[in-house]
Parts: C-alpha cells; sequence; structure tokens
C-alpha cells in the first residue's frame, strides 16, 4: 500500500531533522504544495490555493505543529 502524502513526509522529516529549513518561498511550496496534483514546479509560482494559505498560517502561528502532523500520518 502506498504511504500517504510521500513529499509532505520526506520533507517535513528534513524540516524536522535541520536538514532543511522553510525560509523561502520555494521551502514552503515544496512542503505544503508537492503532493498535490494541480502543482507544477515552475507554473503559475504567483497563485497559492486556499489550503495552502491555511496550513502555512497554522504553521507558522503555532495553530498546527509539523511534528504531530508527521506523526498523525505515520499511524
Amino acid at each position: 500500500m502506498e504511504e500517504p502524502l510521500p513529499r509532505f513526509r520526506a520533507r517535513a522529516r528534513e524540516v524536522l531533522e535541520g536538514t532543511a529549513e522553510l525560509q523561502s518561498e520555494e521551502d514552503w511550496r515544496e512542503l505544503l504544495c508537492g503532493d498535490c496534483p494541480f502543482y507544477h514546479h515552475g507554473e503559475e509560482e504567483n497563485e497559492e490555493c486556499g489550503s495552502y494559505l491555511l496550513l502555512r498560517a497554522l504553521l507558522e502561528r503555532g495553530g498546527l505543529d509539523l511534528e504531530r502532523a508527521l506523526d498523525s500520518l505515520e499511524r
């Protein structure tokens, strides 16, 4: 069985391990958009969906914990 959200999970692990950061817009897109079938790197980079905006705001403001999100996905 295929694991859900493989790109998110890989990037989240890197961020939590300290081998990746969430500094640039591209860092955020890699984390939050990598698994989205509508996201294609390099196309319409200035457009962001509501889910991206919501998840980014929650992560930046502490309303969503990256470690707990990753743990929940790995159960």
